[in-house]
């Protein structure tokens, strides 16, 4: 009896955990976001200013960003188009907090200007901008609920118009 209630107390335990993943919300907020590229077979890296991403998608159960892997890929793809350093490795920093960023970002430059063998060099924000998804994901809270409906009245209304001349 006492082994049967702890597996079910076990069982209820795993399956609220579970749901509480399940249900994670997704939020478009503001965040602010640096890149950073280096090479194994180089000595140089790059390292972008801070830059404000006004439609970024947070997990807001895990403050997740989704969609890294797009804002690497365009660091990745700026810095071998210009020629800058072929086979590089990009990483993105981000918080919502610029504060927090900020520290991060000292933190890292200090790190590798105290290297003897690596050089850090700035990508200046005119030369390189981060710019966020234009797609929804799955599970996204929208902001602008409004402008849904009423887009969804007027293609309603254009219908009973087509119709009522018919």
């Amino acid at each position: 009896m006492d082994m049967t209630l702890k597996r079910l107390g076990g069982l209820v335990c795993m399956l609220f955990c579970m749901g509480a993943v399940l249900f994670a919300k997704v939020e478009r907020t503001t965040v602010y976001m640096f890149g950073f590229s280096a090479s194994f077979t180089d000595s140089l890296a790059y390292i972008t200013d801070i830059q404000q991403i006004d439609s970024a998608y947070i997990d807001t159960k895990t403050d997740f960003l989704l969609d890294r892997v797009v804002y690497s890929d365009q660091l990745q793809t700026f810095v071998e188009t210009a020629n800058l350093m072929p086979d590089c490795t990009c990483a993105v920093f981000f918080n919502t907090k610029k504060s927090k960023l900020v520290e991060e970002y000292n933190e890292l430059r200090k790190h590798y200007e105290k290297e003897s063998g690596i050089v850090l060099k700035d990508l200046p924000g005119g030369q390189f901008k981060f710019q966020a998804p234009s797609y929804i994901p799955s599970g996204a809270e929208e902001k602008k609920p409004k402008e849904r409906e009423k887009a969804a009245e007027a293609s309603v209304e254009g219908k009973r118009d087509s119709s009522e001349k018919n």
